[in-house]
């Protein structure tokens, strides 16, 4: 259970963006469908991914050639993956069913639906990355949705390689595509040195792959959990100054106070970086120092304190 853990955090805010197309409108079932799902993340409401996987499944049975909706599905069901060892969750069960809907959906999009393809790649070159079944593919189609959507390629090009050792050249990439990232988001440089985002700030926007960057009504935090992990990575990578900047700059998200996970963020500002630096000396992996928020995934960017 351990290894399939390592697709948590993935999603975020791609499951809102997609390939940027416009959203469902009118008197379609997935419309409600779709809105139960980002509500249920958005309130942190796990016990529901399962019945929301079943609900996407049927209207998926009904309507094979939805695109968005074979997208969801795949998303909804990587959700349900992703957070699997929460405490009373059935993963073998989660994990038997699960699995193949994430592979059949994306490939689904990937090959039959323009408007989503870039939003699939980047979850399902995750999964493939993260979980190790062809980290080769898995990189490739990350690539490839940089190339159609930066803002939702680069962050994962940082994401899925946060697991690397400290001192490994792939740490090293995964930080400088987060510089990447932010600097698309900010249009701008970013200080490698002092990454102060103070000028680049912008509200939350419906528009997307803004969105991704600043936050949505769907994705409220994903400025603050990106700036969250894009720290910690600054921290394995010993560069400690720029990840207390890191971590400064998600206070200036507009939606910071209603968080569910600022209490994570507060803790890092406090905490003596130089010992979480030094975890990742020891051989022992499960000994090192977490990479945004344990064992919540998706939620780390969708949910809020109600």
């Amino acid at each position: 259970m351990a290894r399939v853990r390592l697709v948590a955090m993935v999603i975020g805010a791609v499951v809102a963006v997609g390939a940027c197309g416009d959203d469902i409108t009118g008197p379609h079932p997935l419309v409600e469908a779709e809105a139960r799902l980002f509500d249920a993340m958005n309130r942190d409401d796990y016990e529901s991914a399962g019945t929301l996987v079943g609900e996407l499944w049927e209207l998926h049975d009904a309507e094979p050639e939805n695109g968005r909706n074979t997208f969801l599905l795949g998303a909804a069901s990587l959700w349900w993956l992703a957070e699997a060892e929460r405490p009373g969750t059935n993963g073998l069960q989660v994990l038997a069913q699960a699995i193949p809907l994430i592979l059949e959906s994306f490939f689904d999009v990937i090959l039959n639906d323009e408007e989503n393809a870039a939003g699939a790649s980047a979850l399902l070159g995750a999964f493939l990355f993260e979980t190790g079944f062809d980290q080769a593919q898995g990189s490739a189609l990350v690539d490839s949705a940089a190339a159609w959507v930066p803002e939702v390629g680069l962050f994962q090009q940082m994401h899925i390689r946060r697991f690397a050792a400290a001192d490994d050249t792939v740490t090293a990439s995964a930080i400088e595509a987060g510089f990447q990232f932010w600097e698309v988001c900010g249009g701008g440089p970013v200080d490698r040195d002092n990454p102060d985002f103070t000028a680049y700030v912008q509200p939350p926007t419906e528009s997307m792959p803004q969105g991704f960057c600043w936050g949505s009504s769907r994705v409220p935090h994903g400025f603050e959990g990106s700036w969250l992990i894009f720290g910690d990575l600054l921290v394995k990578g010993g560069q400690l100054d720029a990840a207390r900047r890191a971590y400064l700059n998600a206070r200036l998200g507009q939606n910071y106070d209603r968080w569910k996970h600022k209490d994570q963020l507060e803790s890092r500002l406090t905490e003596d970086l130089a010992a979480r630096y030094a975890s990742y000396a020891n051989r022992d992996f499960t000994q090192w120092a977490s990479i945004g928020v344990p064992v919540v995934s998706c939620t780390q960017c969708h949910a809020s304190q109600f």
